[in-house]
């Protein structure tokens, strides 16, 4: 973490965000935009990464700050992984009374309409994005011809088949095994957030959300924030990033070479 980049009001968090867009269509999008003045309400801090190994998979936006990522030569991808940020970001809430169990489901709740929302939903809003976008096969493409016959009950339509995808894959269908996954992925996500640091005797999730409950309140200062953040030293929730790190990198590997396989 290193290079923050604070935006204290709505005008400022626009602007920026603004200026992230790769491409014209984000940048006249009606629906990115809905998307980034909902992200504005709350103040925003974006830092490039000190250890891209460790920050690139560490899920910094659900403790306050969002890591910035180069994608040089696929702006599109660019534009796609900002907007999965903002509307994570946006959608999160903070209950430091909640118990584990409570939390997970939530967590998992937002992860789900996130996906949907920058996987899915973003090419019914964004006509023209998905040509831009990955040249392979993407699950949101069995969908894409559907809203002239389903109209807007095609999202409950892609929901639903989402929520089978995550839970029964079809062995033949490698979209959907991505898909589940990536759910296996984010309940081990979850775990790392039980553990305690050794300076303080509560989980790592509780900690967080009792203090971005504090700074969505208006009880601290988004000075006070980063002061939290840099306290944390040069990887904030280092336990959590060294733990993680492992598992996202063998995933990606593993998804790589099975789409390669013959």
């Amino acid at each position: 973490m290193k290079n923050l980049v604070v935006l204290e009001s709505p005008a400022k968090v626009t602007a920026y965000v603004r200026g992230l867009w790769q491409t014209e269509l984000f940048r006249t999008s009606d629906y990115v935009g809905a998307w980034v003045e909902r992200f504005a309400r709350h103040p925003a801090v974006f830092a490039e990464m000190s250890d891209s190994e460790l920050e690139y998979p560490h899920f910094a936006t659900w403790f306050g700050m969002t890591y910035l990522r180069h994608y040089p030569s696929a702006p599109a991808v660019s534009d796609l992984y900002y907007l999965h940020e903002i509307v994570h970001a946006t959608l999160l809430d903070y209950d430091p009374e909640a118990l584990f169990t409570a939390w997970y489901r939530k967590m998992n709740g937002i992860e789900l309409s996130a996906s949907l929302e920058t996987e899915c939903f973003v090419y019914l809003g964004v006509p023209g994005l998905r040509e831009l976008s990955f040249k392979d096969e993407i699950w949101a493409d069995r969908y894409l011809g559907g809203k002239s016959r389903l109209g807007d009950s095609l999202r409950d339509v892609i929901r639903q088949d989402r929520y089978k995808a995550m839970q029964h894959p079809d062995p033949m269908d490698w979209c959907e095994q991505q898909i589940a996954a990536y759910a296996r992925q984010n309940f081990e996500w979850a775990n790392m957030w039980k553990l305690e640091p050794s300076d303080e005797p509560k989980p790592a999730f509780v900690i967080v959300a009792e203090h971005m409950n504090a700074l969505r309140a208006g009880k601290l200062s988004i000075q006070d924030h980063v002061a939290w953040l840099q306290a944390r030293g040069e990887v904030p929730f280092v336990d959590q990033a060294r733990l993680f790190a492992p598992l996202y990198w063998n995933n990606k590997l593993s998804y790589r070479l099975r789409h390669l396989s013959p």
